[in-house]
């Protein structure tokens, strides 16, 4: 049976993410190189979006002509992956030595929630698969290390980091849509909940739509008090609490069955 060979532009990926197409120097650094030009790119990024970002800005912030850039950097595109990847150079969070992976995936979301706070751009960032750079891979390791301690093989472990992590992502994008919306009409995220839920009472009755009209009489969308969540993705862990329920009661059901003599 011969060896699958990797898709060609996964290969690219590849060779670009992990620097493995040029061969290794000696010498100096020279002043202009890759790692330059994408730390400029996400100081861009991170200032004004993925809008404000291009071959020209990007040569004009560090001083060079666009075509010199070109010769480290083939495309934006490819400066887009490698600036992805760039922006998860913080650590993930380390083996906790009580073993207790359901904290380890809190604390693990909580890195990533810090990395989209201080790289806002790369929710919005289209992404076409797992990741495949040095940083990347070393966020994956983390969570499924986590997962694979809860009891699930690896396969299972990749789709649960895959649902939390997009869980995690795509509320971040949601707060951050939320909060421009709220900021262009001169509010605050809070108080433009608590309009919403003013202006569905003058709409919603029992009898129409008596869930939500329930939900308004919870107070879910009444302004915060002290110390309670103000953004969804502070609004969140109750979601993700409930998604490590179903992996310990699947694990737990799965070595029951395992232990259960079989069947005549």
């Amino acid at each position: 049976m011969s060896e699958r060979r990797p898709e060609p532009g996964l290969t690219r990926e590849i060779e670009l993410l992990w620097d493995l197409r040029e061969p290794g120097r000696r010498g100096p650094k020279p002043k202009l190189n890759r790692e330059a030009i994408v730390r400029a790119a996400v100081t861009a990024a991170d200032a004004e979006g993925l809008d404000g970002v291009s071959m020209q800005r990007v040569a004009r912030e560090l001083g060079y002509t666009t075509m010199s850039l070109y010769r480290h950097v083939d495309s934006k595109e490819d400066l887009l992956v490698l600036m992805l990847d760039a922006a998860m150079e913080q650590d993930p969070p380390q083996p906790r030595a009580d073993g207790d992976w359901r904290a380890g995936i809190g604390e693990w979301v909580a890195g990533c929630r810090e990395v989209y706070r201080r790289h806002p751009w790369m929710v919005y960032a289209v992404v076409f698969g797992p990741p495949l750079g040095p940083n990347g891979l070393r966020w994956m390791e983390a969570g499924l290390r986590e997962l694979v301690r809860s009891g699930l093989n690896t396969a299972d472990a990749v789709q649960v980091l895959t649902t939390v992590s997009s869980v995690v992502r795509d509320t971040y994008r949601l707060e951050l849509d939320m909060r421009r919306a709220a900021e262009a009409a001169g509010s605050t995220l809070a108080e433009r909940e608590h309009a919403y839920a003013l202006s569905l009472r003058r709409v919603v009755t029992p009898e129409r739509f008596p869930t939500i009209a329930a939900m308004l009489d919870d107070g879910v969308m009444a302004a915060p008090g002290p110390g309670e969540a103000t953004t969804p993705t502070e609004d969140m862990s109750f979601s993700l609490e409930r998604i490590l329920d179903g992996v310990e009661s699947y694990v737990e059901r799965r070595r029951r069955a395992a232990r259960l003599p079989a069947s005549p």
